[in-house]
């Protein structure tokens, strides 16, 4: 249940909606597997899993919900093959070639005939709500996933005014002076990964793992107007994670003396495991959060603005 990934976005307006309440919008689209003819599927489980059968845990005035996320698997090898071969067959047979609006429709048949035979692959896909702090925090490593949850979260509850996590200061400025520099804000320290851009019109990129990151090389590169995109930090000993220029975390990492935290309450259940560890994440998260927040200059009110005139 732990976070490793974390896309957080900013609810413009407060969410007032209870677990209970919440729990019953979700039970409008609870997950079903996909149909014979379904390229996938999407809806809403427990995220107890097996051990639970509310769609919504609550801990602390925190909602956390799961949607999983079904589709069928179509090797793209295996539909060329065959398109290629009806192709093929309607040319020798009929003597004309095969426009590209015929082989449109054609693939289209073969897809329709190989999806029931098609296995599955089936996600989780963890968020919270945070209405204390208006966060909607989604454990995803794409826009495009933490997107789709939020969409499907959107559609049960009616409305759902959020915008991503934006901040005064351009998160890539102020990495690259605390790179130049070599030093970090207080809290935070400077970890052993980066990548860094060039201009758009140069087109140079840079990744850097296990490396020092306070050697002059590094420094040479900020000298020749590249500008820091992704950085690897350290908070208060307690949180890793990888930073990008879009404020979305990655490859996040609790340390042993957190989970230890959790360890130490010997849980009797799967459910009290999971109430222990959502309590002991949602409560470094905040603080983390916070920190980030302040050393980016705070939250960019303008960006609720023009969320409220689009929303």
């Amino acid at each position: 249940m732990w976070f490793k990934n974390l896309r957080v976005y900013r609810l413009t307006k407060p969410f007032t909606l209870s677990a209970e309440e919440l729990d019953e919008a979700l039970a409008q689209k609870v997950f079903q597997p996909c149909g014979k003819q379904d390229l996938h599927s999407y809806g809403w489980v427990p995220p107890l899993g097996r051990h639970g059968k509310s769609l919504v845990h609550a801990t602390n005035g925190y909602l956390m919900v799961c949607a999983k996320r079904q589709e069928k698997i179509l090797p793209g090898g295996v539909v060329r093959e065959q398109l290629e071969e009806k192709v093929a067959a309607i040319s020798q047979e009929e003597g004309r070639s095969v426009g590209r609006a015929e082989k449109t429709n054609l693939k289209e048949e073969i897809i329709f005939s190989l999806l029931p035979r098609a296995l599955t692959r089936s996600q989780l896909q963890y968020a919270y709500i945070a209405p204390q702090e208006n966060w909607v925090v989604v454990n995803a490593s794409s826009a495009k996933r933490a997107e789709e949850l939020l969409g499907a979260l959107r559609e049960v509850v009616g409305s759902l005014p959020v915008i991503p996590f934006v901040t005064k200061q351009m998160p890539s400025q102020t990495m690259t002076q605390w790179l130049a520099t070599s030093t970090a804000p207080d809290g935070f320290a400077l970890g052993d990964e980066c990548e860094l851009e060039a201009p758009r019109d140069d087109g140079r990129v840079i990744r850097c793992k296990k490396q020092d990151l306070t050697a002059e090389e590094m420094l040479n590169h900020l000298k020749t107007d590249m500008v820091v995109r992704k950085l690897a930090l350290n908070w208060q000993d307690s949180v890793e994670c990888v930073l990008d220029h879009e404020l979305a975390v990655r490859r996040l990492k609790f340390s042993e003396r957190i989970l230890d935290q959790a360890n130490d309450r010997h849980p009797e259940s799967a459910a009290e495991e999971f109430d222990v560890d959502f309590a002991i994440m949602t409560m470094e998260l905040r603080s983390f959060l916070d920190a980030l927040q302040k050393v980016f200059g705070g939250i960019d009110i303008r960006a609720k603005a023009i969320s409220l005139a689009d929303d």
